[in-house]
């Protein structure tokens, strides 16, 4: 019976030291840059430079041709919702939707 005793709590302690050392790995180091999650932004096109778009409030959005959107809608005026994610300081668009 202590044999079996014995046997048991060895498991339940190996079972927690396993637990805390997984936990431990799955920390993330402060010092690695995060990745940023999407943004999103609202605004009124100012202008479009090929695949830049400048929004009145001064957002610039690089629209890469991955991102599905009819380019003769990106025209000044338009008003567009876009999510984006900051690429070495660069706004890249991951959609774009046209508001009308």
């Amino acid at each position: 019976m202590k044999r079996v005793l014995a046997v048991g709590v060895a498991a339940l302690l190996m079972a927690a030291f396993g637990a805390t050392v997984t936990n431990a790995q799955m920390k993330t180091d402060p010092a690695q840059p995060q990745p940023k999650m999407g943004q999103r932004v609202e605004g009124r096109i100012k202008s479009v430079r090929g695949s830049l778009v400048t929004l009145e409030d001064g957002t610039e959005l690089s629209i890469p041709s991955t991102v599905k959107v009819a380019k003769d809608q990106l025209k000044p005026g338009t008003q567009i919702t876009a999510e984006y994610e900051d690429r070495a300081g660069q706004k890249v668009a991951k959609s774009i939707e046209i508001k009308g």
